[in-house]
């Protein structure tokens, strides 16, 4: 299946953004953010949407760059052309990891242009994405929580049950570093909270 992330001016376009969000839903693309762009909330010029667990600026914006690196592709609501800061840097972002930017209208910036790939419609999109092939990212912690904490759970039983193990061999010290590893990579928190 594929998934997407939806980055625009919430500000400027929201009407749009919903509309978007709503259409790949029905074209049975997964919406990994903003799955529920209600808003719900404002901290400043910052939007809160239903689907954010979290009332924390950083938490919130850490969660959408999370969900574009784990997306198939990115899509950029900016019907007249406008991309604010935000979104520009999430378009950085996607270029940064390789996740293709399809959008319906090309922003207005020179440079920006240059990541985005302009498409008819959004199911023209979805014909580019499934020629594109790149590495699976998991979804983390931020994006899905109750599958990363029950991901973490398994690993920790392993980590136990290593733990309790007769002896403590270079391979068993191995083993336990690489379930480290994984516990780490499976739960990818931020560095920074503010």
């Amino acid at each position: 299946m594929l998934s997407a992330a939806v980055s625009g001016s919430f500000h400027r376009h929201m009407d749009a953004i919903t509309a978007a969000v709503h259409e790949l839903a029905a074209l049975s693309v997964r919406v990994l953010s903003p799955a529920d762009p209600r808003i719900v909330a404002q901290q400043g010029e910052f939007l809160f949407v239903a689907s954010d667990p979290v009332r924390s600026v950083r938490l919130v914006q850490d969660r959408h760059l999370e969900s574009i690196k784990a997306a198939s592709f990115l899509w950029l609501v900016c019907p007249d052309g406008y991309v604010g800061q935000s979104a520009s840097m999430e378009i950085g972002y996607a270029a940064a990891v390789g996740v293709p930017v399809f959008a319906c209208r090309a922003p207005a910036d020179l440079t920006l242009r240059q990541y985005v790939r302009v498409v008819p419609r959004i199911n023209a999109a979805l014909k580019g994405v499934k020629v594109l092939t790149r590495p699976k990212h998991a979804e983390g912690l931020l994006i899905n929580p109750h599958a990363s904490v029950e991901e973490a759970h398994s690993i920790l039983d392993r980590i136990a049950g290593a733990l309790a193990g007769p002896s403590h061999s270079g391979t068993q010290r191995n083993r336990i570093e690489r379930q480290v590893s994984q516990l780490h990579t499976t739960l990818r928190l931020p560095t920074v909270v503010n």
